[in-house]
């Protein structure tokens, strides 16, 4: 076993809206960064709405839950993350391809990764794809906030678009979209929002001003 974590990226704490996607694959896609060139930060970018055929309600602060109202980039980690789950003990477990990992909150501190004999990123729920979340029981791979009244899932946009969405888990309704994260879990007390992909970890908490303060 062992917790040297890679150093994480600085973050760019803004949130450009309900409508986003992950400032470290767009930056990717452009130039990687080399032995000169300084870690670029990570964070949220804007991006077009989906389409579909859910209603995109947007922000909703009286739902009370981190990623429902205006967010803040808190921290950021650069260890991937396929599946993502809160603890007991209020830390955060993830899985990866043959590794499962275990960070603090809220600083995304690496403190425990095992390497099992089986996969264990080859039990995880498969992604939905956007269109089926209008009607019937809510996919497997969906993650209910604490209180029930939204929940995260990962879906496919379209064959080559994977997102994550918050929605309203009695109307359906889109509150928020993250493209290219893969899996998210929220704080016991709803107030923290990690997502996570290929890419790594990130933080979200509640904006000053938000309707989660």
């Amino acid at each position: 076993m062992s917790t040297r974590s890679i150093p994480p990226q600085p973050v760019l704490p803004d949130d450009p809206g309900p409508w986003s996607g992950i400032l470290d694959v767009l930056q990717r896609r452009g130039m990687r960064p080399g032995r000169r060139r300084a870690e670029p930060p990570n964070g949220l970018m804007i991006m077009p709405p989906p389409h579909t055929e859910l209603e995109l309600a947007g922000f909703d602060p009286t739902l009370g839950v981190a990623g429902t109202d205006r967010v803040m980039v808190m921290t950021a980690a650069r260890e991937p993350a396929l599946g993502l789950t809160t603890r007991d003990d209020g830390q955060i477990q993830g899985v990866a391809r043959l590794i499962t990992r275990t960070w603090s909150l809220p600083d995304l501190r690496l403190v425990a990764e095992d390497r099992p004999e089986t996969d264990p990123a080859a039990h995880l729920a498969p992604a939905a794809v956007l269109s089926d979340l209008a009607d019937g029981e809510l996919p497997a791979s969906a993650v209910l906030a604490p209180g029930g009244q939204v929940a995260i899932v990962p879906v496919y946009e379209t064959p080559r678009i994977y997102s994550l969405v918050i929605l309203r888990t009695d109307n359906r309704s889109i509150c928020r979209v993250i493209r290219w994260a893969r899996a998210g879990t929220w704080s016991h007390d709803g107030k923290l929002l990690v997502i996570g992909g290929e890419w790594g970890l990130l933080t979200l908490a509640h904006a000053v001003g938000s309707g989660g303060e």
